[in-house]
């Protein structure tokens, strides 16, 4: 049933943007040579339209790819956002042919329902595919914190655009772009994360911060590995990641014990709780390694 539904959507993704295309306007002078800037002007709104079409392909395939069956949930989101996708043909003709406030508009609102109908089909399809609980419950609350953030966005863009239209258009492209590109970081660290068990797992997204200091260094460093010719074999990679992680984790420690030296009674049962947590974790982390080692050496 999966395969059948994934096989009938990409036919529909494939003949929506087939349609895009087909329906540009080549306009000709009175002399009968081909008005080039129009012409330019309506291969640059197609390409806003592909762009969000193919980066909502390619959200959804790699989610259903984490999931062996549709529930009858799922499938009806899904058929009803297809439904909503086949209007985007309708919205961009309408946009190439007279870019004014309130084509924009329409064509604004319309993929704002999209985003918004793709999003939550995501976050069902991650509840299905995560079984531990608190892995679960952490990247859902990831996934809501992106999609406030993109709805926002997107309702501030619908009044920008009434005002400057053509700056629009620009972001309407930006867009997809980022929103592909984020997708390749989540893939990315999604890889990291299947190699930890559990307890890692638990370690790593509590202390991510210290790992990689800022969200700006966390997504250049992912999407670089990501986008890197031996992206099949990504050991070196993570052993690269683990160093980092090695040493982040000897620093903290080595200011807790200066702190145990300095601090009273009280504050010191607290530290060396955190001491204890921290020596933990680090010696999960030397088993990680000598697993990912030995399984090199294999």
């Amino acid at each position: 049933m999966k395969e059948r539904v994934l096989v009938f959507s990409d036919a529909i993704i494939a003949i929506i943007l087939t349609i895009i295309v087909l329906e540009l306007p080549i306009k000709y002078f009175n002399d009968g040579s081909v008005d080039w800037i129009s012409l330019i002007q309506s291969v640059g709104i197609y390409f806003i339209s592909f762009c969000f079409v193919a980066n909502l392909w390619f959200q959804t395939a790699y989610a259903f790819n984490h999931i062996d069956q549709i529930k009858n949930k799922i499938l009806v989101i899904y058929m009803f956002l297809l439904f909503l996708l086949s209007l985007i043909p309708s919205a961009t003709r309408l946009l190439i042919e007279d870019t004014t406030q309130t084509t924009i508009f329409i064509y604004g609102v319309l993929t704002l329902i999209v985003t918004m109908v793709m999003r939550r089909l995501i976050v069902a399809l991650t509840k299905q595919s995560i079984k531990v609980a608190h892995n679960q419950a952490r990247r859902i609350k990831e996934l809501n914190r992106q999609d406030l953030m993109s709805i926002i966005f997107r309702f501030a863009l619908l009044l920008f655009s009434q005002f400057f239209i053509h700056a629009a258009l620009i972001i309407y492209l930006i867009l997809p772009i980022l929103a592909f590109l984020q997708n390749i970081i989540d893939r990315e660290e999604n890889q990291i994360v299947d190699r930890l068990d559990q307890e890692q797992q638990a370690d790593y997204f509590k202390n991510r911060h210290r790992l990689w200091g800022n969200q700006m260094k966390r997504y250049s460093h992912l999407l670089r590995d990501s986008l890197q010719a031996n992206n099949g074999d990504s050991s070196n990679n993570w052993q690269q990641i683990m160093i980092e992680w090695q040493k982040n984790l000897d620093e903290e420690i080595e200011k807790y014990q200066k702190q145990l030296l300095t601090k009273n009674k009280r504050d010191n049962k607290r530290l060396e709780f955190e001491l204890r947590q921290l020596l933990n974790q680090k010696k999960r982390l030397k088993l990680q390694e000598e697993r990912l080692n030995n399984s090199r050496i294999s």
